[in-house]
């Protein structure tokens, strides 16, 4: 299997050349010919005598690319989660396995705003080992960003039930009929078919999207906890609003004693002024706590009682083996963290290479890899014009040298005049002229 890219006006492509010779399978012309979600739009065609399969990717990033120098947060993991369920659920609709999609983050390809995921399916074809979904379930883990406790949760968990064989929870659990024969989910690997000589029967196949829907409930819904913590907060708003009423009642009997057929002495109206206070401000403080409250629960909701390899990394002296952190103890009085993996600092302030315009503005490439593009929240180095696209090219550094690839951009990326395919990546040098779009800048490996 052979992957490249190509142009094609305002399209771009993924193309697969396989070594296939024959054409008219059932399930290329199943996938060719129906629009299914989360798979990518693919024509067949037949060059030199082989299939190549035209994956349309316009608009997309691989999430590899997107991901190459930043950190998923919860919702991103999420998405791409969310995304391999919907995946799923496709699959068993149209009697396709998941042995033929791949599943690496340089085939899945997401759009920068919203990051709904297209994968790659391959009709026929068993992909290699780099294209597993082990290989996604890694780059999760080495791509998480170590704040976000939730995100880290959900992508070392996630790692451990792809090692051992499921893709989502439960999911790849093996059958025994009533006649001693094993039978597998379309999610279990092909080699273990291929071991027990026997694939499996679409009418055993289990509803996918219903189960789903609960399997995926740890990840996407709230916990227990969290729900009593929400109500607790709604109750505590409830009081509040109705102490706020009885007090404005109050204050406009003070103030127009005939509005209300009730008759107070002086000492009433002290005593009930008094009360009401004292409520409301119990009332208050209450509120205050309520929605300051920690989150402890959630932390204990992360981390069950089941411990895990995951769960003793994160637990005791919160040595995360996940962040790629190192616990240093020089002495018992002194303990630090250091950071082993970091962005890559390209040199001093003045050594870093530059973007310079021609008025003499610079885009200053501080850290490696640094992605160029309109979108604020997603590129590191923001770059305004109509022709460019959110997320518009990469910028890499190995062994001294400069690289820059286009990110699948609308309008494309030149060096010296020529054009870049999608997603090719070329070495760039001091002086090189580097057009994004419309818009012309010159690369300096320094910014003296």
């Amino acid at each position: 299997m052979q992957i490249t890219y190509k142009r094609n006006g305002l399209k771009s492509y993924m193309i697969v050349k396989t070594e296939k010779v024959d054409s008219g399978s059932l399930r290329e012309k199943m996938v060719a010919r129906n629009n299914i979600d989360y798979l990518a739009r693919v024509n067949p065609q037949r060059i030199d005598g082989h299939i190549c399969f035209y994956y349309d990717i316009r608009g997309r990033i691989s999430i590899d690319s997107l991901f190459s120098g930043r950190k998923m947060k919860k919702g991103e993991i999420e998405a791409v989660l969310r995304g391999i369920s919907g995946l799923l659920s496709e699959l068993q609709r149209y009697l396709l396995s998941t042995d033929e999609v791949l599943f690496s983050p340089s085939c899945i390809w997401v759009l920068p705003d919203t990051l709904e995921p297209a994968f790659i399916y391959v009709p026929d074809m068993i992909p290699e080992d780099k294209y597993s979904i082990i290989s996604l379930a890694e780059f999760l883990t080495e791509h998480v960003d170590g704040n976000d406790r939730e995100a880290a949760a959900l992508a070392y968990n996630y790692l451990e039930m792809v090692e051992n064989g499921c893709f989502m929870p439960d999911m790849d659990t093996a059958d025994i009929t009533g006649s001693g024969t094993r039978t597998f989910s379309p999610s279990q690997p092909s080699n273990e078919r291929e071991k027990t000589g026997v694939l499996p029967d679409p009418a055993e196949y289990w509803d996918i999207k219903e189960g789903i829907a609960d399997e995926m409930k740890p990840f996407f819904t709230q916990t227990e906890k969290t729900v009593i913590a929400s109500g607790r907060k709604k109750i505590a708003y409830a009081l509040l609003g109705v102490v706020t009423v009885i007090s404005a009642c109050y204050i406009a009997l003070v103030l127009n004693p005939a509005l209300f057929p009730i008759h107070l002495t002086d000492d009433e109206y002290l005593a009930s002024g008094i009360v009401i206070a004292i409520a409301f401000a119990m009332v208050l403080i209450g509120v205050m706590l309520t929605c300051c409250r920690k989150t402890d629960d959630t932390d204990e909701e992360l981390y069950p009682e089941d411990v895990s390899s995951f769960d003793k990394a994160v637990s005791g002296e919160d040595n995360l083996e996940y962040l790629e952190y190192e616990k240093l103890k020089a002495d018992e009085e002194n303990e630090k963290t250091v950071l082993l993996k970091r962005p890559v600092k390209t040199g001093s302030p003045r050594s870093y290479p530059v973007l310079k315009y021609a008025d003499g503005r610079i885009i200053a490439i501080k850290t490696l890899p640094f992605i160029i593009g309109k979108m604020k929240n997603r590129v590191d180095g923001v770059i305004e014009g109509r022709g460019i696209s959110r997320i518009h090219a990469i910028l890499k550094e190995s062994a001294g040298r400069y690289y820059i690839s286009d990110l699948n951009s609308l309008n494309g990326t030149e060096i010296n005049g020529r054009s870049l395919e999608a997603d090719e990546t070329a070495e760039i040098t001091e002086g090189d002229i580097i057009s994004f779009a419309d818009t012309s800048l010159t690369f300096h490996t320094c910014a003296g």
